[in-house]
């Protein structure tokens, strides 16, 4: 008897995701026919020719559609390089430092260097690309990291150019906080590049390390007479105190707080607060936040991506797993989705309740931000669509944002990066800037698997009816520039479209 198209999807399915590496397939390892079905169903997306990203997300049309394929991004580069250069290979000192500091950006462009090869460009989804540059010389020492040849983290940064201080001022200074200094200063002698070592003690200098700026610049004069110490950056870097350990993703959060801080300041000077949260009645603040709550109720569920699981291959195989059934979960997902969302809006109004009877507010956005997400999905865990493990702390595992370049922290830096953004809300005068940052960085976080975007929109809209400021509505029509703000924040690091996208939103009120 003949299979079913089910049947031969399911098996076809089962014998690709055997070879499949970090969602990724080519095509010399899967049979013809098993592509040409897989590919036609959606289930293979193609990448570039013989590549492809495998997964489950039937709603995305392409590769770069799909949530998994930032996910999947440095495990394709990997084995596309291997393919074609086998390890004789490696990443510039500029693409080298992006992944040493946990970058939250993936850059437009990959510069690569070969020993055998010819200058090319291969161009990837989303407007990236891969830039082949043919070298004489291989470097000495080289290291693995994600997957990927690059420099190691000392020897990327004697080889780094002016321009990386200038365009990326906060990985630089994330990248020399995070540096061993005998092993820079080893690197700068090996180079013997005094421009770079100039720049290097003239970085420390300027970010206050002053003991790591005179020590290097002992051992570089000693070994080659006196140097011209030069600041690269153009504007003065953000100067942390020194304090606990944390991962570089803490780091460039404090950074990025600081360095951000005074545009939303300056953005805000035309809009003053429109009540005193503690001299107005609480009543009424709770009436008027009452007032908006339908039209603020209206959100989508964020879209994730579907990794291929032997279980969703059973539901393949009966037939349980298609366009018309993705659909069906979520739509019911929406439902009780809806119900969460009151929840978890009545559970901020609680919040709220709290801090006008002048509970501590850094405890109540500690809490709150668990409350909050946590009333989000109880209904779901009720109705057994996710587990109640689901709510236990933050995610395990990566996240990725549909079509954006922006990359959330790896789940283990997440509770670094939480305490150094509830840190910077606490130690921070103005609540505009506690509001528009703590939602900014928040989602930039995105320490939930789902549910993100809203709990931002409830933290900024906490702290900004405790500052005397009205409940904030991101409509759905405002929704593709309130997603671009983000992008321009979080990929650009330029906060001032996501200001100005705010207070149009509370001017168009």
């Amino acid at each position: 008897m003949a299979k079913t198209i089910n049947e031969l999807v399911a098996e076809a399915l089962s014998d690709v995701s055997k070879s499949a590496r970090g969602n990724i397939v080519h095509s010399k390892n899967i049979k013809p026919k098993q592509q040409a079905i897989l590919v036609k169903q959606g289930y293979l997306k193609r990448i570039i020719k013989g590549w492809y990203l495998f997964d489950a997300d039937l709603s995305a049309q392409g590769a770069g559609e799909s949530a998994l394929w930032y996910e999947s991004i440095w495990s394709f580069i990997g084995q596309y390089l291997v393919s074609r250069f086998g390890n004789d290979y490696w990443l510039s000192a500029e693409a080298s430092l992006d992944i040493h500091t946990h970058s939250n950006t993936m850059p437009a462009q990959l510069v690569v260097f070969v020993n055998n090869g010819t200058d090319d460009i291969t161009h990837l989804p989303n407007n990236m690309s891969l830039l082949i540059v043919k070298s004489k010389t291989k470097p000495d020492i080289l290291t693995k990291h994600r997957g990927v040849v690059v420099f190691p983290l000392e020897i990327a940064l004697a080889n780094s150019v002016p321009r990386s201080f200038q365009k990326h001022p906060v990985n630089m200074q994330v990248a020399l906080r995070s540096a061993e200094l005998d092993k820079l200063a080893e690197a700068l002698l090996r180079s013997k590049n005094l421009a770079s070592a100039s720049r290097i003690i003239g970085a420390y200098d300027a970010l206050k390390m002053r003991a790591e700026s005179k020590k290097l610049e002992a051992i570089i004069g000693g070994a080659f007479g006196g140097i011209k110490v030069k600041n690269p950056f153009l504007v003065p870097p953000v100067i942390l105190a020194k304090g606990k350990k944390e991962d570089a993703s803490a780091r460039r959060i404090r950074i990025i707080w600081q360095q951000m801080r005074e545009e939303v300041i300056t953005g805000f000077s035309i809009i003053k607060p429109s009540f005193d949260f503690h001299s107005r009645s609480l009543n009424e603040t709770l009436a008027k936040i009452d007032e908006v709550y339908i039209h603020d109720a209206y959100h989508s569920l964020s879209i994730e991506g579907y990794a291929v699981t032997p279980e969703l291959i059973e539901k393949v195989s009966s037939g349980d797993w298609s366009p018309e059934t993705i659909t069906q979960d979520n739509d019911a997902k929406n439902a009780l989705a809806a119900r969460g969302y009151y929840d978890a809006f009545n559970q901020v109004k609680q919040s709220l309740t709290e801090a006008y009877k002048k509970e501590d507010l850094n405890y109540l956005i500690d809490v709150g931000i668990t409350q909050w997400h946590t009333s989000m999905f109880k209904p779901c865990v009720t109705a057994g669509i996710i587990s109640e493990m689901d709510l236990a702390g933050f995610r395990k595992g990566p996240i990725y944002i549909r079509a954006s370049r922006h990359v959330p922290p790896a789940s283990e830096q997440l509770m670094d990066s939480m305490d150094a953004l509830k840190e910077c809300i606490a130690e921070e005068d103005s609540f505009v800037v506690k509001a528009i940052l703590g939602h900014f960085i928040f989602g930039f976080i995105h320490p939930y698997f789902d549910g993100n975007g809203r709990t931002a929109r409830f933290l900024m809209n906490f702290l900004f009816v405790v500052g005397g400021f009205n409940w904030v509505i991101v409509t759905k029509e405002a929704r593709d520039k309130y997603l671009s703000a983000l992008e321009s924040a979080s990929v650009g690091e330029d906060i001032r479209p996501f200001v100005e996208f705010i207070i149009s939103m509370i001017e168009s009120e």
